[in-house]
């Protein structure tokens, strides 16, 4: 039976107390913004500023069968940036990484520079050329940046629903080895009902900024929005897809995955969300053959709206599978760290298999719409081998206090 610990409990009600003693919410909303005008070579300057502090507990069976427990709390995540607009049509973002939560070994956690997430520079000529004024956006651009597949990466780790993101979401997200963004060139058109992003970025892994030492990634997204003439408040298709030429002995994005691929359903009406995405890929080329080989999956993330605005209710249903035997990678945060701390014998099968279920049920309560909200779930996994080796099944019940500017 799953029961959180003393602990838990006593953090989530200072959590909430906290809360409810911050200063009005208007403040929270509006403080980063520093300067705007419409005259002058600088028309907007906001700061950026966002911190996650997360706390969890997993009770589950390891893949050598035997039971075990574990908890943790931490500063899941604190990002600190700002964005410019001058010139009439010239942007500049950046968001820095000051901790990427605990290390899973030591249960260490440092807080410092770990990364730029974001760095980049982009000028939109339908803001700053008349010739384009029928476009909605018309934008090229250089530098760091998010690239989103599936439904759970289209929004920043900000504003997501669950406390954290499905395994095959993340399995699908072409980022490095640390958690960040690469960088490279890319255009982004949008008109009437469409919205099309195309890019070339580099392979190069670095925390400041990457070069092209090593290979290249192609990205594009299109997402076509149908809402208009619909019965729905919002209904719309994003159609995603990356792939990278990148040799093993180089570096890679996506865990070497040499291709994927997301479409993604959203519908909305009245309190009611579904988000939905189905994706594939190809891992890739390794070392070891167990590994390589195409994947599949689907995730499916009902959301209801239980007090509007104030209380809403998340759940989501995720499959993965993969042709070889490790083709998927255990992505359980506390049962991998559970793992690298000898709580759990995860050796067996090397955290991996090929066949992942993964359900999750949840309640978000928002003390500031998604400025400042608590976010709790419980999750159930259950990833094994096609010969019925068991990698992990357990549940984790986990809650982070999310809070930006």
């Amino acid at each position: 039976m799953l029961k959180l610990p003393d602990s838990i409990a006593i953090t989530l009600i200072a959590l909430g107390t906290t809360v409810q003693a911050e200063e009005p919410c208007d403040t929270l909303q509006t403080m980063g913004y520093v300067f705007d005008s419409k005259d002058g070579t600088i028309e907007h300057i906001k700061l950026f500023g966002m911190a996650q502090y997360q706390i969890g507990h997993v009770d589950g069976t390891d893949s050598a069968g035997n039971s075990f427990s574990d908890s943790q709390s931490e500063f899941r995540r604190i990002w600190l940036g700002g964005d410019i607009k001058f010139l009439g049509g010239f942007f500049l973002k950046t968001v820095l990484s000051l901790t990427q939560g605990k290390n899973a070994a030591t249960g260490d956690q440092d807080i410092e520079f770990q990364h730029f997430r974001n760095l980049y520079l982009s000028y939109d000529f339908a803001k700053g050329n008349p010739s384009y004024s029928h476009y909605k956006r018309f934008e090229v651009g250089y530098g760091r940046r998010s690239l989103k597949l599936a439904d759970e990466w289209q929004r920043s780790a900000f504003l997501f629903n669950p406390v954290e993101r499905s395994p095959f979401s993340n399995k699908l997200w072409p980022a490095d080895e640390g958690g960040s963004h690469p960088a490279g060139a890319w255009i982004r058109v949008a008109k009437d009902n469409n919205d099309i992003d195309f890019g070339i970025y580099s392979t190069t892994q670095e925390d400041e900024f990457p070069g092209w030492e090593d290979g290249t990634l192609l990205y594009s997204q299109w997402i076509h929005n149908m809402t208009e003439g619909s019965s729905f408040d919002l209904k719309e298709l994003v159609f995603s897809a990356y792939m990278q030429d990148a040799g093993i002995s180089k570096d890679q994005l996506a865990r070497g995955n040499e291709w994927g691929g997301s479409a993604i359903l959203r519908l909305h009406k009245g309190p009611w969300e579904i988000h939905s995405t189905i994706g594939t890929g190809e891992n890739g080329a390794t070392t070891n053959p167990d590994r390589d080989g195409g994947f599949w999956g689907l995730s499916i993330m009902p959301m209801h709206w239980l007090v509007e605005n104030k209380i809403k209710l998340v759940s989501r249903y995720q499959y993965q599978n993969a042709d070889s035997p490790e083709g998927i990678r255990l992505n359980s945060r506390y049962a991998r760290s559970a793992g690298a701390r000898g709580e759990a014998n995860m050796s067996l099968t090397r955290g991996r298999g090929d066949v992942h279920h993964n359900f999750y049920l949840g309640v978000n309560y928002y003390f500031c719409g998604d400025n400042m909200k608590i976010v709790s779930g419980i999750e159930y996994d259950d990833i094994e081998t096609a010969n019925g080796i068991n990698v992990f099944k357990g549940w984790t019940a986990s809650s982070a206090f999310r809070i930006f500017f």
